[in-house]
């Protein structure tokens, strides 16, 4: 793997990832009603663009639009990490195909 394909992966990753914090927080916003939580959901979604755009530089758009559907199981393990949400079995067997699709897409 070239290592411009890997710094791709890692601005895809840091997308995905302040994606789903960005959604936590908002989501952590409306439970707690604290603007700290608002101007940071706020903040993570405005540095998403830059680095999305930084992994299509060496990856295919395909695989970056198909990645972001994981950024829905990041989501709930970060829900239930951080606010104690339940994941239901249903989300549960609804992230594993969701990490299916992805990685019978991308491979």
């Amino acid at each position: 793997m070239s290592l411009k394909v890997a710094s791709s992966l890692l601005c895809l990753a840091i997308a995905l990832f302040a994606t789903a914090t960005g959604q936590l927080l908002f989501k952590m916003y409306y439970v707690r009603a604290r603007r700290v939580f608002l101007f940071s959901a706020l903040g993570t979604f405005i540095i998403v663009p830059a680095f999305s755009y930084l992994a299509l530089l060496n990856l295919s758009l395909a695989a970056v639009y198909m990645s972001t559907a994981f950024t829905n199981v990041l989501v709930l393990v970060m829900s239930r990490i951080f606010l104690d949400e339940i994941i239901a079995k249903r989300h549960m067997i609804a992230m594993a195909f969701i990490v299916a699709g992805i990685f019978i897409f991308n491979y």
